[in-house]
C-alpha cells in the first residue's frame, strides 16, 4: 500500500506537509524534518531515499538528525510482526508518530545546528515514482517486504547466536561458583539489572522493573523483534506492558548500526567519516527517544483506556 500511494505521489504529499508542518513547529530544517516524517511510514534505509539527490548537502547536524529518527522509530511494515506478539496496534502506532518530533529533539540537543544549511524547502524537490504502474508497485513493495523479512531474519539469526555463545560462556563461569538453576548468570539478566531503575523512572512497578528492563536489554542488545516476542511470552500489568511497548518500539540496536552505516555510506559515500563519527551518538539520542516517550505516555495515558 506504502508503494502504490508513492507510485501516484500521495506518500510524498502526505510526508512533505508533515514535514513543513514538524519544520514549522519547531524550527528544523525541511530534509531532517521530512526525514523523520518518512521514518513513521518507512524504515531507516528508506527514508533517505526521498532525499537522495540532497544527502550530500546535508551539515553533520543534519545527518545525526536522520540518523537518530531511524533508531528511534521502526518501519511500519514491520508493525503487523510486533502486534502478533501480543503487542497494541494503538500504542505501536502512537509511538512511532511521536518519535517523529522527539527524535528531532533530542538530536539537536545532543549536536546543535552550527553550519550553514543549503538544502532549504526552496530547492528541494522529492524524488518521484520509478514504477510503470501501480500493479508495478505493488509487486515490487511485496519483493522489498520479503527482503526487509529476510535481513530482519538474517539478524536476528547472528545476533541471537552471539547471545546465546556469550550466556554460555557466563553460564558456565557462573556455575563454576555455584549459581546454578534459577540464579544461573546470562547476559540479558545482567543486563535487565543495569536498566531496572530505567524501567522505574518510566513508571514501571518495582516488582516488574527486572522484566521491563530485561526487555530494554534484548532491546538494546539483540533488536525490538526479539524484545516483542519475549515480552509476548511475559505476565505483565497493563499499564506495565505499555510502557514497555514504547520504551523497546525503536531500531536502537548494534544491527542498526551496521545497517545504517553501510546504507548512508553507499548513498553519501564522501561523508562515511561523518557518519562513524556521529552514528553512536545518534544511537544514544534515538534510545532517549524511545524511553522519553515512554514516560509521556505513563503520564497522559489513563487506566480505563488500556
Amino acid at each position: 500500500m506504502i508503494n502504490i500511494l508513492y507510485h501516484y505521489g500521495i506518500m510524498q504529499k502526505i510526508v512533505v506537509s508533515l514535514g513543513e508542518l514538524l519544520q514549522a513547529v519547531m524550527g528544523t530544517t525541511i530534509c531532517e524534518s521530512v526525514n523523520s516524517v518518512a521514518n513513521i511510514f518507512l524504515g531507516m534505509n528508506d527514508s533517505p531515499l526521498l532525499l537522495k539527490p540532497y544527502l550530500e548537502e546535508l551539515t553533520v547536524s543534519e545527518i545525526h538528525a536522520v540518523m537518530t529518527s531511524g533508531f528511534a522509530s521502526v518501519a511500519g511494515s514491520l508493525l503487523a510482526g510486533y502486534i502478533s506478539f501480543g503487542a497494541e496496534a494503538s500504542h505501536l502506532i502512537t509511538a512511532s508518530v511521536m518519535s517523529a518530533p522527539a527524535a528531532l529533539c533530542y538530536s539537536k540537543l545532543i549536536y546543535p545546528e552550527t553550519e550553514e544549511v543549503t538544502a532549504t524547502k526552496e530547492t528541494i524537490q522529492l524524488l518521484k515514482s520509478e514504477y510503470a504502474s501501480a500493479l508495478d508497485a505493488a509487486c515490487n513493495g511485496a519483493a522489498i517486504a520479503i527482503e526487509i523479512v529476510l535481513r530482519v531474519a538474517a539478524i536476528l539469526i547472528a545476533f541471537i547466536s552471539a547471545i546465546h555463545f556469550l550466556n554460555g560462556v557466563l553460564s558456565w563461569m557462573g556455575i563454576l561458583i555455584g549459581f546454578d538453576g534459577g540464579s544461573t548468570w546470562t547476559l540479558e539478566t545482567a543486563v535487565g539489572y543495569v536498566f531496572m531503575p530505567v524501567s522505574f523512572i518510566m513508571g514501571v512497578p518495582w516488582d516488574e522493573c527486572q522484566l521491563v528492563g530485561r526487555l530494554i536489554g534484548i532491546k538494546t542488545m539483540v533488536n525490538e523483534f526479539s524484545a516483542f516476542k519475549e515480552m509476548g511470552q511475559m505476565i505483565l500489568r497493563k499499564r506495565t506492558k505499555m510502557i514497555a511497548t514504547y520504551a523497546i518500539c525503536g531500531f536502537s540496536n548494534p544491527g542498526s548500526i551496521g545497517i545504517t552505516i553501510s546504507a548512508l555510506s553507499v548513498l553519501i559515500p564522501k561523508k562515511r567519516s561523518t557518519i562513524t563519527s556521529t552514528v553512536f551518538s545518534a544511537f544514544v539520542a534515538g534510545e532517549i527517544t524511545c524511553f522519553m516517550s515512554a514516560c509521556i505516555a505513563a503520564l497522559l495515558i489513563p487506566d480505563h483506556l488500556l
